[in-house]
């Protein structure tokens, strides 16, 4: 597969973690030498995903055992032969070493390095990929990779339009619109809209957002980290996680240059609260600084939306600080909001559901079952029979599922069940 000498490099990612998938994109969509073209959680997706979108630059996060993601960077690497391969990974044995080299993966970072290594190693990419001097133009896509305006009628399919209005939103005709609509069904292996949204948003080919535009800060440029408590195992956690990832920090206090490291950082400036007391919320932040609040207690209904109200753009467990602070800093910077599970669990033990307290919906058991069933592909009398229950039924649950969702059909209901992360829940099959 010939690659492009012009442009954005294209980038897929492969990560089972969500957090970790949005946090890369986020960084990225800063970058303007990227674009990320899909994201995936299973490794298995990974190979349809480069199949479809012709990836230059393929970044794979390996967990504890890397077997599964070495086996589908493999199998991209015969795919795709001119692709970068990337493999992070938090260990690799000897055995692993090998089978790095047979799956032929260009680049090994470890966990350790942090974002800021990744995008060193990014940019050396970007720079073999795209030779100055060379202008030969984009080479065409192959008949099996979607091409951008196949992709913009994905992503206008998703939104629930017809075709109607997305002919009119392109300026084509409809019976373009339908032959796009022909053709991506064929690529994408599937039968209806809604089977194409779900299949669309498990390749990550939907719901991705235009790059937060930041004109003060240097494109790619880190956050500085200001940091905010007592000097306890909590804040050392903090610290242990900031170092790992070489992120710079300051302690906030007495004596410390805060006011002067804030306007001479090229980054955002982000400031992590430790166990603050409900009182230190406000007047911590200044002007251009988001703060990520970090605590070893549930948080109660009431200090959660409080800490909302004053500015806060995170709540984090102090048990998860390794895993998910750093993730959470660079989401946090691309104007994000990070709200870990342990704080709905304890809204809900304050006495409102976690998703009257942000706006998620929560849907009943039923309702699930359905979105599944509408994730599959199913009609409404396919998903009455596969659950035992009358058609009129599923009508009235579906009904109330599009409410819910604020969707006027299946299509956009899967769209926004994928927005808000509630298809990642759906792995099970359908209950009778």
């Amino acid at each position: 597969m010939q690659a492009s000498t012009e442009g954005p490099v294209p980038v897929a990612i492969c990560g089972a973690h969500r957090l970790f998938r949005d946090a890369l994109a986020a960084a990225l969509s800063a970058v303007p030498e990227f674009t990320v073209v899909g994201a995936v959680a299973d490794p298995v997706d990974l190979l349809p995903l480069c199949r479809l979108r012709a990836p230059e630059l393929v970044l794979c996060c390996a967990d504890d055992v890397p077997g599964a993601a070495l086996s589908a960077l493999a199998a991209v690497r015969v795919r795709c032969a001119g692709a970068r391969l990337i493999l992070i990974y938090q260990e690799l044995s000897p055995d692993d070493m090998a089978a790095s080299r047979e799956a032929g993966v260009d680049t090994l970072i470890p966990w350790s390095h942090g974002l800021d290594a990744l995008l060193i190693v990014l940019a050396r990419h970007h720079a073999a990929l795209r030779p100055a001097g060379r202008a030969d133009g984009p080479a065409p896509d192959p008949p099996a990779v979607l091409s951008d305006r196949e992709q913009e009628v994905v992503t206008l399919l998703a939104a629930g339009h017809p075709v109607g209005r997305i002919a009119e939103l392109l300026g084509v005709a409809n019976r373009v619109v339908e032959n796009h609509k022909r053709r991506i069904y064929q690529k994408l292996a599937v039968s209806s809209q809604s089977h194409l949204v779900a299949r669309a948003a498990t390749l990550g080919l939907i719901g991705r957002h235009p790059p937060v535009a930041r004109p003060s800060h240097r494109p790619g440029a880190v956050p500085l980290v200001v940091l905010h408590g007592a000097d306890d195992e909590v804040r050392h956690d903090v610290v242990a996680a900031l170092l790992a990832a070489h992120l710079p920090f300051v302690v906030d206090g007495p004596g410390n240059p805060r006011a002067e490291l804030e306007r001479a950082h090229p980054g955002p400036v982000i400031l992590v609260a430790v166990d603050p007391a409900t009182t230190d919320w406000m007047g911590l932040t200044r002007t251009g600084t988001s703060m990520l609040l970090v605590r070893s207690t549930p948080v109660s209904r009431d200090e959660t939306l409080a800490a909302l109200a004053h500015g806060v753009v995170g709540v984090l467990a102090a048990a998860q600080v390794g895993t998910v602070l750093v993730p959470a800093l660079y989401l946090a910077a691309a104007g994000h909001l990070t709200l870990e599970p342990v704080t709905g669990a304890a809204l809900a033990a304050g006495g409102v559901r976690w998703g009257e307290a942000d706006g998620l919906p929560e849907l009943t058991v039923r309702e699930s079952d359905i979105l599944r069933s509408i994730a599959h592909g199913h009609t409404v009398r396919q998903t009455a029979r596969s659950l035992g229950i009358a058609v009129k039924t599923v009508e009235n649950t579906q009904a109330r599922l599009f409410r819910k969702l604020s969707a006027r059909n299946r299509a956009g209901a899967l769209a926004t069940a994928h927005a808000l992360g509630l298809l990642e829940l759906l792995d099970e099959p359908p209950r009778p």
